[in-house]
Protein backbone atom coordinates (compact mmCIF):
# COMPACT_ATOMS: atom_id res chain seq x y z
CA UNK A 1 0.00 0.00 0.00
CA UNK A 2 1.14 3.53 -0.78
CA UNK A 3 0.98 5.68 2.37
CA UNK A 4 1.02 9.48 2.04
CA UNK A 5 0.59 12.07 4.80
CA UNK A 6 -3.05 11.75 5.90
CA UNK A 7 -3.53 15.42 6.87
CA UNK A 8 -6.17 17.29 4.92
CA UNK A 9 -3.98 20.35 4.30
CA UNK A 10 -1.89 18.09 2.07
CA UNK A 11 -4.86 17.57 -0.25
CA UNK A 12 -4.01 17.25 -3.92
CA UNK A 13 -7.18 15.54 -5.15
CA UNK A 14 -10.03 18.05 -5.03
CA UNK A 15 -13.18 16.00 -4.63
CA UNK A 16 -16.42 17.87 -4.01
CA UNK A 17 -15.06 21.28 -2.87
CA UNK A 18 -17.25 23.67 -0.82
CA UNK A 19 -18.29 20.74 1.36
CA UNK A 20 -18.75 20.72 5.08
CA UNK A 21 -15.53 20.89 7.12
CA UNK A 22 -15.34 18.54 10.06
CA UNK A 23 -12.33 18.47 12.38
CA UNK A 24 -9.98 15.46 12.27
CA UNK A 25 -10.08 12.71 9.68
CA UNK A 26 -7.83 12.35 6.68
CA UNK A 27 -7.64 13.62 3.13
CA UNK A 28 -9.19 12.34 -0.08
CA UNK A 29 -5.65 12.00 -1.46
CA UNK A 30 -4.60 9.73 1.40
CA UNK A 31 -7.76 7.64 1.07
CA UNK A 32 -7.44 7.36 -2.71
CA UNK A 33 -3.83 6.16 -2.49
CA UNK A 34 -4.70 3.59 0.19
CA UNK A 35 -7.67 2.14 -1.69
CA UNK A 36 -6.10 2.04 -5.15
CA UNK A 37 -2.92 0.32 -3.93
CA UNK A 38 -4.55 -2.16 -1.51
CA UNK A 39 -5.01 -4.83 -4.22
CA UNK A 40 -8.65 -5.33 -3.28
CA UNK A 41 -10.87 -7.75 -5.22
CA UNK A 42 -13.64 -6.12 -7.26
CA UNK A 43 -16.32 -7.41 -4.88
CA UNK A 44 -14.55 -6.15 -1.73
CA UNK A 45 -16.68 -4.57 1.00
CA UNK A 46 -15.03 -1.68 2.88
CA UNK A 47 -15.90 -0.44 6.37
CA UNK A 48 -15.34 2.80 8.25
CA UNK A 49 -16.68 2.37 11.83
CA UNK A 50 -16.08 6.09 12.58
CA UNK A 51 -17.23 7.36 9.21
CA UNK A 52 -17.68 11.02 10.18
CA UNK A 53 -18.01 13.22 7.10
CA UNK A 54 -17.74 10.22 4.80
CA UNK A 55 -14.31 10.45 3.18
CA UNK A 56 -13.86 6.66 3.22
CA UNK A 57 -17.31 5.90 1.82
CA UNK A 58 -16.96 8.60 -0.86
CA UNK A 59 -13.58 7.39 -2.10
CA UNK A 60 -14.74 3.77 -1.98
CA UNK A 61 -17.59 4.73 -4.34
CA UNK A 62 -15.22 6.72 -6.57
CA UNK A 63 -13.07 3.60 -6.92
CA UNK A 64 -16.01 1.30 -7.59
CA UNK A 65 -16.17 -0.49 -4.23
CA UNK A 66 -19.16 -1.09 -1.97
CA UNK A 67 -18.77 0.28 1.54
CA UNK A 68 -20.43 0.62 4.93
CA UNK A 69 -19.99 3.77 6.99
CA UNK A 70 -21.03 3.86 10.65
CA UNK A 71 -21.37 6.88 12.94
CA UNK A 72 -23.49 7.58 16.02
CA UNK A 73 -24.01 11.25 15.14
CA UNK A 74 -27.03 11.61 12.81
CA UNK A 75 -25.52 14.81 11.40
CA UNK A 76 -22.62 12.78 10.07
CA UNK A 77 -24.92 10.35 8.24
CA UNK A 78 -26.53 13.31 6.47
CA UNK A 79 -23.18 14.79 5.42
CA UNK A 80 -21.67 11.45 4.36
CA UNK A 81 -24.81 10.59 2.38
CA UNK A 82 -24.78 14.01 0.71
CA UNK A 83 -21.34 13.19 -0.67
CA UNK A 84 -22.84 10.19 -2.45
CA UNK A 85 -24.81 12.44 -4.82
CA UNK A 86 -23.76 12.07 -8.46
CA UNK A 87 -24.11 14.07 -11.69
CA UNK A 88 -27.48 12.51 -12.52
CA UNK A 89 -28.85 14.07 -9.29
CA UNK A 90 -28.17 17.68 -10.38
CA UNK A 91 -31.49 18.12 -12.21
CA UNK A 92 -33.44 17.00 -9.12
CA UNK A 93 -31.42 19.37 -6.90
CA UNK A 94 -32.12 22.34 -9.20
CA UNK A 95 -35.81 21.45 -9.24
CA UNK A 96 -35.94 21.40 -5.42
CA UNK A 97 -34.16 24.77 -5.26
CA UNK A 98 -36.87 26.27 -7.50
CA UNK A 99 -39.56 24.95 -5.15
CA UNK A 100 -38.33 27.02 -2.18
CA UNK A 101 -41.08 29.47 -1.33
CA UNK A 102 -42.14 31.68 1.57
CA UNK A 103 -45.68 30.27 1.32
CA UNK A 104 -44.66 27.11 3.18
CA UNK A 105 -45.73 27.16 6.83
CA UNK A 106 -43.49 25.03 9.05
CA UNK A 107 -44.61 23.79 12.44
CA UNK A 108 -43.10 25.87 15.23
CA UNK A 109 -42.13 24.95 18.78
CA UNK A 110 -41.09 27.06 21.76
CA UNK A 111 -38.16 24.79 22.61
CA UNK A 112 -36.61 25.00 19.11
CA UNK A 113 -32.86 24.95 19.83
CA UNK A 114 -32.18 27.36 16.96
CA UNK A 115 -33.72 30.03 19.23
CA UNK A 116 -30.40 29.99 21.08
CA UNK A 117 -28.78 32.00 18.24
CA UNK A 118 -31.55 33.39 16.01
CA UNK A 119 -34.63 35.56 16.50
CA UNK A 120 -38.06 33.92 15.97
CA UNK A 121 -38.56 35.17 12.40
CA UNK A 122 -35.17 33.84 11.31
CA UNK A 123 -35.84 30.48 12.99
CA UNK A 124 -39.15 30.32 11.11
CA UNK A 125 -37.33 31.02 7.83
CA UNK A 126 -34.78 28.26 8.50
CA UNK A 127 -37.64 25.84 9.23
CA UNK A 128 -39.34 26.86 5.97
CA UNK A 129 -36.28 25.79 4.03
CA UNK A 130 -36.16 22.55 6.03
CA UNK A 131 -39.81 21.87 5.14
CA UNK A 132 -38.92 22.41 1.47
CA UNK A 133 -36.33 19.65 1.89
CA UNK A 134 -38.46 17.11 3.76
CA UNK A 135 -41.90 17.91 2.37
CA UNK A 136 -44.93 17.14 4.54
CA UNK A 137 -43.47 13.96 6.05
CA UNK A 138 -43.62 13.56 9.84
CA UNK A 139 -41.26 11.28 11.76
CA UNK A 140 -41.31 9.47 15.11
CA UNK A 141 -37.61 10.04 15.74
CA UNK A 142 -34.55 11.75 14.31
CA UNK A 143 -33.08 8.37 13.30
CA UNK A 144 -36.28 7.55 11.35
CA UNK A 145 -36.12 10.98 9.74
CA UNK A 146 -32.47 10.71 8.68
CA UNK A 147 -32.85 7.11 7.50
CA UNK A 148 -35.72 8.21 5.23
CA UNK A 149 -33.72 10.96 3.50
CA UNK A 150 -32.45 10.49 -0.05
CA UNK A 151 -28.90 11.50 -0.96
CA UNK A 152 -30.33 14.61 -2.67
CA UNK A 153 -32.22 15.58 0.49
CA UNK A 154 -29.03 15.04 2.48
CA UNK A 155 -27.19 17.41 0.15
CA UNK A 156 -29.95 20.00 0.62
CA UNK A 157 -29.67 19.57 4.39
CA UNK A 158 -25.89 19.93 4.25
CA UNK A 159 -26.36 23.18 2.35
CA UNK A 160 -28.62 24.34 5.19
CA UNK A 161 -26.00 23.29 7.76
CA UNK A 162 -23.38 25.35 5.93
CA UNK A 163 -25.71 28.32 5.52
CA UNK A 164 -26.71 28.43 9.20
CA UNK A 165 -23.12 27.97 10.35
CA UNK A 166 -21.98 30.87 8.14
CA UNK A 167 -24.07 33.23 10.30
CA UNK A 168 -22.57 31.88 13.55
CA UNK A 169 -18.92 32.85 12.97
CA UNK A 170 -18.90 35.35 15.86
CA UNK A 171 -20.01 32.58 18.24
CA UNK A 172 -17.32 30.08 17.19
CA UNK A 173 -13.99 30.75 18.99
CA UNK A 174 -10.49 29.55 18.04
CA UNK A 175 -11.40 26.07 19.23
CA UNK A 176 -13.62 24.88 16.34
CA UNK A 177 -15.33 22.29 18.53
CA UNK A 178 -17.07 24.82 20.76
CA UNK A 179 -20.03 27.04 19.88
CA UNK A 180 -21.05 29.92 22.14
CA UNK A 181 -24.52 31.43 22.48
CA UNK A 182 -25.60 35.08 22.79
CA UNK A 183 -26.31 36.12 26.37
CA UNK A 184 -29.20 38.48 25.58
CA UNK A 185 -31.97 38.44 22.97
CA UNK A 186 -30.70 41.69 21.41
CA UNK A 187 -27.53 39.86 20.34
CA UNK A 188 -29.43 37.14 18.50
CA UNK A 189 -29.01 36.98 14.74
CA UNK A 190 -31.72 38.40 12.50
CA UNK A 191 -31.78 37.55 8.79
CA UNK A 192 -34.54 38.41 6.33
CA UNK A 193 -36.25 35.63 4.39
CA UNK A 194 -34.89 36.96 1.10
CA UNK A 195 -31.31 37.12 2.36
CA UNK A 196 -31.45 33.65 3.98
CA UNK A 197 -32.94 32.08 0.84
CA UNK A 198 -30.27 33.72 -1.35
CA UNK A 199 -27.43 32.54 0.90
CA UNK A 200 -28.87 29.04 1.16
CA UNK A 201 -29.17 28.68 -2.61
CA UNK A 202 -25.60 29.96 -3.00
CA UNK A 203 -24.33 27.26 -0.61
CA UNK A 204 -26.25 24.53 -2.43
CA UNK A 205 -25.05 25.73 -5.85
CA UNK A 206 -21.46 25.72 -4.58
CA UNK A 207 -21.94 22.09 -3.58
CA UNK A 208 -23.46 21.28 -6.97
CA UNK A 209 -20.24 22.58 -8.55
CA UNK A 210 -18.46 19.79 -6.67
CA UNK A 211 -20.64 17.26 -8.45
CA UNK A 212 -20.47 18.98 -11.84
CA UNK A 213 -16.66 19.18 -12.08
CA UNK A 214 -16.18 15.50 -11.24
CA UNK A 215 -16.90 12.53 -13.46
CA UNK A 216 -18.14 10.46 -10.57
CA UNK A 217 -21.09 8.24 -11.29
CA UNK A 218 -21.93 5.03 -9.48
CA UNK A 219 -25.04 2.96 -8.75
CA UNK A 220 -27.29 4.11 -5.91
CA UNK A 221 -26.69 2.08 -2.76
CA UNK A 222 -22.96 1.65 -3.38
CA UNK A 223 -22.39 3.12 0.09
CA UNK A 224 -24.49 1.94 3.04
CA UNK A 225 -24.28 4.68 5.67
CA UNK A 226 -25.76 3.91 9.09
CA UNK A 227 -26.40 5.56 12.44
CA UNK A 228 -24.84 3.07 14.83
CA UNK A 229 -22.04 2.60 17.35
CA UNK A 230 -18.52 1.40 16.56
CA UNK A 231 -18.74 -0.63 19.77
CA UNK A 232 -21.87 -2.48 18.55
CA UNK A 233 -21.48 -2.80 14.80
CA UNK A 234 -24.71 -3.99 13.10
CA UNK A 235 -22.73 -6.38 10.88
CA UNK A 236 -22.25 -10.12 10.48
CA UNK A 237 -19.09 -11.86 11.66
CA UNK A 238 -16.30 -12.03 9.05
CA UNK A 239 -18.18 -9.88 6.51
CA UNK A 240 -15.66 -7.09 5.81
CA UNK A 241 -12.69 -7.19 3.41
CA UNK A 242 -10.98 -3.91 4.36
CA UNK A 243 -11.28 -1.41 7.23
CA UNK A 244 -10.08 2.19 6.88
CA UNK A 245 -10.83 4.59 9.70
CA UNK A 246 -9.69 7.15 12.24
CA UNK A 247 -11.13 6.93 15.78
CA UNK A 248 -11.94 10.06 17.78
CA UNK A 249 -8.65 11.26 19.22
CA UNK A 250 -7.96 11.21 22.95
CA UNK A 251 -8.07 15.01 23.18
CA UNK A 252 -11.44 15.51 24.89
CA UNK A 253 -13.02 16.96 21.75
CA UNK A 254 -16.74 17.32 22.35
CA UNK A 255 -18.00 16.14 18.97
CA UNK A 256 -21.59 16.74 20.06
CA UNK A 257 -20.97 20.43 20.75
CA UNK A 258 -18.87 20.65 17.58
CA UNK A 259 -22.02 19.85 15.58
CA UNK A 260 -24.48 21.66 17.87
CA UNK A 261 -25.89 24.00 15.17
CA UNK A 262 -26.44 21.05 12.83
CA UNK A 263 -28.02 18.90 15.55
CA UNK A 264 -30.27 21.87 16.40
CA UNK A 265 -31.55 21.88 12.81
CA UNK A 266 -31.91 18.10 12.54
CA UNK A 267 -33.09 16.75 15.91
CA UNK A 268 -36.82 16.33 16.42
CA UNK A 269 -36.85 16.42 20.24
CA UNK A 270 -34.70 19.51 20.70
CA UNK A 271 -32.26 19.97 23.57
CA UNK A 272 -33.09 16.69 25.30
CA UNK A 273 -32.19 14.65 22.22
CA UNK A 274 -29.11 16.75 21.44
CA UNK A 275 -27.81 16.08 24.95
CA UNK A 276 -28.45 12.35 24.51
CA UNK A 277 -26.49 12.27 21.22
CA UNK A 278 -23.66 14.17 22.86
CA UNK A 279 -23.45 11.75 25.79
CA UNK A 280 -23.38 8.68 23.54
CA UNK A 281 -20.53 9.81 21.30
CA UNK A 282 -17.09 8.33 21.91
CA UNK A 283 -14.77 10.89 23.47
CA UNK A 284 -17.64 12.85 25.03
CA UNK A 285 -16.66 15.28 27.77
CA UNK A 286 -19.64 14.17 29.86
CA UNK A 287 -19.14 11.43 32.46
CA UNK A 288 -21.97 9.07 33.49
CA UNK A 289 -22.21 7.78 37.07
CA UNK A 290 -21.20 4.26 35.97
CA UNK A 291 -18.15 5.54 34.05
CA UNK A 292 -15.65 3.26 35.83
CA UNK A 293 -17.65 0.09 35.20
CA UNK A 294 -15.44 -2.42 33.37
CA UNK A 295 -12.18 -0.49 33.79
CA UNK A 296 -10.56 -3.69 35.11
CA UNK A 297 -10.70 -5.04 31.53
CA UNK A 298 -8.06 -2.52 30.43
CA UNK A 299 -4.42 -3.62 30.42
CA UNK A 300 -0.84 -2.67 29.61
CA UNK A 301 0.08 0.79 28.32
CA UNK A 302 -3.52 1.96 28.61
CA UNK A 303 -3.61 1.20 32.36
CA UNK A 304 -0.19 2.82 32.86
CA UNK A 305 -1.41 6.03 31.20
CA UNK A 306 -4.65 6.10 33.20
CA UNK A 307 -2.76 5.53 36.45
CA UNK A 308 -0.49 8.48 35.63
CA UNK A 309 -3.59 10.61 35.10
CA UNK A 310 -5.24 9.39 38.31
CA UNK A 311 -2.18 10.26 40.42
CA UNK A 312 -1.48 13.62 38.75
CA UNK A 313 -1.42 16.57 41.15
CA UNK A 314 -3.70 18.80 39.05
CA UNK A 315 -7.31 19.46 40.02
CA UNK A 316 -9.88 16.75 39.21
CA UNK A 317 -7.28 14.38 37.73
CA UNK A 318 -8.25 11.62 40.18
CA UNK A 319 -11.98 12.10 39.63
CA UNK A 320 -13.42 13.66 36.48
CA UNK A 321 -10.46 13.30 34.10
CA UNK A 322 -9.65 9.74 35.15
CA UNK A 323 -13.29 8.71 34.68
CA UNK A 324 -13.56 10.56 31.37
CA UNK A 325 -10.44 8.97 29.91
CA UNK A 326 -11.34 5.52 31.28
CA UNK A 327 -14.67 5.80 29.47
CA UNK A 328 -12.86 6.71 26.25
CA UNK A 329 -10.52 3.70 26.40
CA UNK A 330 -13.32 1.29 27.29
CA UNK A 331 -15.22 2.46 24.19
CA UNK A 332 -12.07 2.20 22.10
CA UNK A 333 -11.37 -1.36 23.28
CA UNK A 334 -14.95 -2.44 22.62
CA UNK A 335 -14.75 -0.91 19.13
CA UNK A 336 -11.52 -2.74 18.27
CA UNK A 337 -13.20 -5.96 19.45
CA UNK A 338 -16.02 -5.30 17.01
CA UNK A 339 -13.68 -4.40 14.14
CA UNK A 340 -11.81 -7.68 14.58
CA UNK A 341 -15.11 -9.60 14.78
CA UNK A 342 -16.45 -8.31 11.46
CA UNK A 343 -13.16 -8.63 9.53
CA UNK A 344 -12.68 -11.61 7.26
CA UNK A 345 -9.60 -13.79 7.85
CA UNK A 346 -6.74 -12.32 5.81
CA UNK A 347 -8.30 -8.84 5.69
CA UNK A 348 -6.57 -5.54 6.53
CA UNK A 349 -7.32 -2.77 9.06
CA UNK A 350 -5.79 0.68 8.42
CA UNK A 351 -6.10 3.09 11.33
CA UNK A 352 -5.07 6.77 11.38
CA UNK A 353 -4.44 7.95 14.93
CA UNK A 354 -2.76 10.83 16.73
CA UNK A 355 -0.93 10.96 20.05
CA UNK A 356 -1.74 13.66 22.62
CA UNK A 357 -1.01 14.89 26.14
CA UNK A 358 -2.87 15.06 29.41
CA UNK A 359 -1.13 17.99 31.12
CA UNK A 360 2.51 16.84 30.90
CA UNK A 361 1.66 13.12 30.47
CA UNK A 362 2.15 11.71 27.00
CA UNK A 363 -0.71 9.59 25.68
CA UNK A 364 0.85 7.35 23.07
CA UNK A 365 -2.43 6.38 21.46
CA UNK A 366 -0.82 4.55 18.51
CA UNK A 367 0.97 2.20 20.94
CA UNK A 368 -2.17 1.71 23.04
CA UNK A 369 -4.26 0.86 19.97
CA UNK A 370 -1.54 -1.47 18.67
CA UNK A 371 -1.49 -3.28 22.01
CA UNK A 372 -5.30 -3.56 22.08
CA UNK A 373 -5.43 -4.80 18.49
CA UNK A 374 -2.66 -7.37 18.88
CA UNK A 375 -4.45 -8.85 21.90
CA UNK A 376 -7.40 -9.47 19.55
CA UNK A 377 -5.77 -11.50 16.72
CA UNK A 378 -4.73 -8.43 14.73
CA UNK A 379 -1.03 -8.28 13.86
CA UNK A 380 0.68 -4.90 13.33
CA UNK A 381 2.30 -5.07 9.92
CA UNK A 382 3.50 -1.47 9.66
CA UNK A 383 3.42 1.88 11.48
CA UNK A 384 4.20 5.10 9.59
CA UNK A 385 4.52 8.36 11.53
CA UNK A 386 3.94 11.96 10.36
CA UNK A 387 4.33 15.15 12.40
CA UNK A 388 1.12 17.13 12.80
CA UNK A 389 1.76 20.82 13.43
CA UNK A 390 -1.91 21.73 13.60
CA UNK A 391 -3.50 19.88 16.50
CA UNK A 392 -6.07 20.46 19.20
CA UNK A 393 -3.49 20.59 22.00
CA UNK A 394 -1.97 23.75 20.56
CA UNK A 395 -5.39 25.43 20.61
CA UNK A 396 -5.57 24.94 24.39
CA UNK A 397 -3.76 27.90 25.96
CA UNK A 398 -3.89 26.33 29.44
CA UNK A 399 -1.68 23.47 28.25
CA UNK A 400 1.27 25.92 28.02
CA UNK A 401 1.50 25.71 31.82
CA UNK A 402 2.71 22.11 31.50
CA UNK A 403 4.69 22.25 28.23
CA UNK A 404 5.68 25.08 25.91
CA UNK A 405 4.95 23.25 22.67
CA UNK A 406 2.78 20.28 21.82
CA UNK A 407 4.12 18.51 18.78
CA UNK A 408 1.67 15.81 17.82
CA UNK A 409 2.41 12.83 15.63
CA UNK A 410 -0.11 11.16 13.41
CA UNK A 411 0.44 7.48 12.77
CA UNK A 412 -0.92 5.22 10.08
CA UNK A 413 -1.22 1.74 11.60
CA UNK A 414 -1.71 -1.26 9.31
CA UNK A 415 -2.98 -4.50 10.86
CA UNK A 416 -3.54 -7.93 9.30
CA UNK A 417 -6.09 -10.43 10.57
CA UNK A 418 -4.72 -13.96 10.47
CA UNK A 419 -6.21 -16.63 8.23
Amino acid sequence: MLIVNPKRENESIEVKPYWYNYYAGYSHTFTQKIIETANLPAAALLLDPWNGGGTTTLMASVNGFSSIGVDLNPVMKVIASAKQTVKSDIEIINQKINEITTKIEPSSRNDDHLNAWFDPLTVNSIRKIERCITGEAEYESTVDKVDALTNVQCLMYTGLFNCVRSYLSEFIPSNPTWVKKPKIDEDKISVSWGELKKQYIRHVRDMVKGISISDHQWPKGTADIRIASSSQLPLENASIDFVLTSPPYCTRIDYGIATLPELSILCIDGEKEIDLVRRRLMGTTTVPKEANSGVEKLTGKCVAFLESVRTHSSKASETYYYKNLSQYFLSLGASINEIERVMKPGSVFVCVVQDSYYKDIHCNLPEIISEMAESRKLKLRESIEFESRRNMANLNIKSKKYRSKSSAFESVLIFDKGE
